[in-house]
C-alpha cells in the first residue's frame, strides 16, 4: 500500500524539466497540474491524431493516462515515445515509474537507471528506483537510494516516509520516529507518516503516544485500515473494549483480517 502511494505521490508532485516543444503541450501539462485530467487526455489525443510520428506527442499522451490512472496505456505511449528516440530522463523516470505501477520492478529500474545516467542530480529518480527495490526484497539497495534522495533533496518529505518505513521492518524504531519526525513537518498531510510513527511508538512502549497518530493518520485518511486495526489493539490493551470492537470492527468491513479475527475473538458474545 505504502509504496504504490509514494509512487503516486512522486507522480504528482515531480517537477519535470522536460521542454515542451509546442504550445499545446505546455497547456496539457497544465491541465495535468491542475486536475483536468480527461480534458488533458481530449487534448493529448487530438495531439497525437496530429503528428503520429512525433515522439514528444506520445510522452505528453503518456502523462495524461497516467493523469487519469491508466498505466497501461500510459506504458504503451512512453515506449512509443522511446522507439521513436525521445530518450530525455524524465521519460525513462515515467517509463520506470509507470512499470512499477503495473508490478514490474526490474523492468522499473532498468528504465530508472538509464533516466539517473542522463540526470543523476534528480531525487525522484533515486526514490522511485528504492521503492522497486523494495518490491524485489533489496532492503539495502533501496535505503541507499532513499538516502541519496534526502541528499539530493533534504526537503523531500515522501523519501523520509520511505525510509522510515524501512527502519520500522528492521524494527530500528528510534530511527523511524526521528524519520517520521521529519516527513510530517514537511509535509504534515502524509497520513502514513502518522501511522509509521504510530506503530514505532507502539514498539518503544509509548501507547499513548501512538493512539494520537493513530488518530490523526485516520483524520487524514478515514479509511485506512492498519491504523484503525492497531489502534483498536491499542484501545483494547488500555480498557477501551467499545472504542476498540467499533475501530476492528470497521477495519473489517475494509478487508482487515487481524482486525476480523480480533472482533471475534474479543467483541462477539
Amino acid at each position: 500500500m505504502t509504496k504504490i502511494l509514494a509512487l503516486l505521490i512522486t507522480l504528482l508532485l515531480f517537477n519535470t524539466q522536460f521542454h515542451a516543444q509546442s504550445q499545446e503541450a505546455k497547456i496539457i501539462f497544465a491541465l495535468i497540474d491542475g486536475g483536468e485530467a480527461a480534458l488533458a487526455l481530449e487534448k493529448a489525443e487530438g495531439l497525437v491524431k496530429g503528428d503520429e510520428d512525433l515522439a514528444e506527442n506520445y510522452y505528453v499522451r503518456g502523462r495524461a493516462y497516467l493523469a487519469m490512472k491508466d498505466a497501461s496505456k500510459a506504458l504503451k505511449d512512453f515506449k512509443k515515445a522511446d522507439s521513436l528516440k525521445l530518450a530525455t530522463a524524465e521519460l525513462y523516470f515515467y517509463e520506470g515509474t509507470t512499470l512499477a505501477l503495473l508490478g514490474q520492478p526490474k523492468e522499473s529500474i532498468v528504465a530508472i537507471e538509464k533516466a539517473i545516467r542522463l540526470d543523476n542530480k534528480n531525487a525522484e529518480f533515486f526514490h522511485n528506483r528504492g521503492l522497486s527495490y523494495i518490491d524485489l526484497g533489496n532492503s539495502d539497495l533501496a535505503m541507499k537510494d532513499f538516502n541519496a534522495a534526502i541528499d539530493l533533496n533534504p526537503n523531500y518529505a515522501e523519501a523520509y516516509l520511505s525510509r522510515a518505513e524501512l527502519s520500522y521492518e528492521a524494527e530500528n524504531f528510534k530511527f523511524t520516529i526521528k524519520d517520521c519526525n521529519k516527513a510530517i513537518e514537511l509535509n504534515p498531510k502524509l497520513a502514513d507518516a502518522y501511522y509509521f510513527r504510530a506503530v514505532a511508538r507502539g514498539g518503544v512502549e509509548k501507547d499513548k503516544e501512538a493512539i494520537e497518530d493513530f488518530n490523526k493518520c485516520l483524520e487524514l485518511n478515514p479509511n485506512h485500515e492498519e491504523a484503525l486495526g492497531y489502534r483498536g489493539s491499542a484501545k483494547y490493551l488500555s480498557g477501551n473494549k467499545k472504542g476498540a470492537c467499533a475501530d476492528w470492527k470497521k477495519a473489517m468491513t475494509l478487508g482487515n483480517q487481524e482486525a476480523e479475527n480480533n472482533y471475534n475473538s474479543y467483541c462477539v458474545e
